[in-house]
């Protein structure tokens, strides 16, 4: 039962769509998210909502499991596949399904964190609207778009091209991997004109570290070079060699640069955020300040190692993303 879960849900049964099944799938009748769901349905007895419980083990990524008896029954050729912590629109199906056209393989989207809580929820919020967002904005310029699990949107008729979803079940980053696919399949992947929000909630300093751990993991095995030059992607390292060689060649006062290029740093996320039309409070510069603070040493983390933590479950990630489970785990 997380944050604002009833809310999230909620949102998906006031689509405003002439023909759509919304259907939810959870992996365990012992999630007490099943009850709210039966509540919800019964709520709106005039969408065509269905709850599929039951997880099917064909690999090591328990959200493809999850999502698999959904995926076999599901009416429609079109399928959006969205995280339980997105919050939807009335109208988010009006503006998403005219971008899947025939030379598109696969919709996704930029996220923007609202609603956080705690020291943890508000450095994940400043890690979605400034990292996070600047990374896809320029990726999808360079003509790298990136696809987020949060929401992404497809035929399935074409994904069986590369299989169906069921051959992401051995990767991590099962989102990244389809967008991937589509892209050898010579078809394009598309960014949804508007952010999609995730409701963040309460989180603890832990919980966001080892989240983007395990994030920063996918990228490293994923990305290789680009994620070794991601500390330049922020005003820490980079203002950090800018001060040094325009001492050097300029003279300028290295503490002089420092200050106008993290100030310069700041003002850009800042645009970025209001474009985004993501939650700014006083406190934003200081999570600001904090979050790139700890780039640096959260990258040695994620570099230093090749496991992740995935809801209690501790898997290894080997080149290309592929997930293992411990011999001694799957064995138990």
């Amino acid at each position: 039962m997380d944050n604002g879960l009833s809310e999230n849900l909620e949102s998906f049964f006031r689509l405003v769509y002439p023909e759509f099944e919304v259907l939810f799938s959870v992996a365990d009748h012992r999630d007490p998210a099943c009850a709210l769901v039966e509540s919800l349905i019964k709520k709106y007895p005039n969408v065509d909502a269905r709850l599929m419980v039951g997880a099917v083990d064909i690999g090591p990524n328990p959200k493809v499991n999850n999502m698999m008896n959904s995926y076999n029954v599901a009416k429609y050729d079109h399928i959006l596949i969205s995280d339980s912590n997105i919050r939807v629109n009335s109208d988010y199906l009006v503006n998403l399904v005219p971008d899947l056209d025939e030379d598109t393989g696969i919709v996704s989207g930029v996220v923007v964190g609202e609603s956080p809580a705690g020291f943890g929820g508000r450095m994940e919020q400043v890690f979605l609207n400034t990292f996070i967002a600047r990374w896809m904005i320029l990726g999808s310029w360079a003509g790298f778009p990136t696809v987020i699990g949060k929401s992404m949107f497809f035929r399935r008729e074409v994904a069986q091209r590369f299989g169906g979803i069921q051959n992401l079940a051995r990767f991590l980053a099962e989102d990244y991997m389809a967008g991937q696919a589509m892209l050898m399949l010579g078809l394009k992947v598309k960014h949804m004109t508007q952010p999609i929000p995730q409701i963040i909630g309460k989180h603890t300093f832990n919980d966001f570290w080892q989240r983007h751990v395990r994030w920063g993991r996918i990228r490293k095995v994923s990305t290789l070079l680009p994620f070794l030059g991601e500390p330049l992607n922020g005003p820490i390292a980079s203002g950090l060699l800018g001060a040094y060689a325009c001492h050097a060649l300029f003279g300028v006062a290295p503490l002089q640069f420092i200050g106008l290029h993290i100030a310069g740093w700041f003002m850009c996320d800042l645009v970025t955020m209001l474009a985004m039309k993501a939650e700014i409070s006083y406190a934003t510069p200081l999570f600001w300040a904090l979050r790139e603070l700890s780039q640096i040493p959260q990258w040695a983390h994620i570099l230093s190692g090749d496991t992740v933590n995935w809801r209690g479950r501790q898997l290894k990630l080997e080149a290309g993303g592929v997930l293992v489970e411990p011999d001694a785990q799957r064995m138990a």
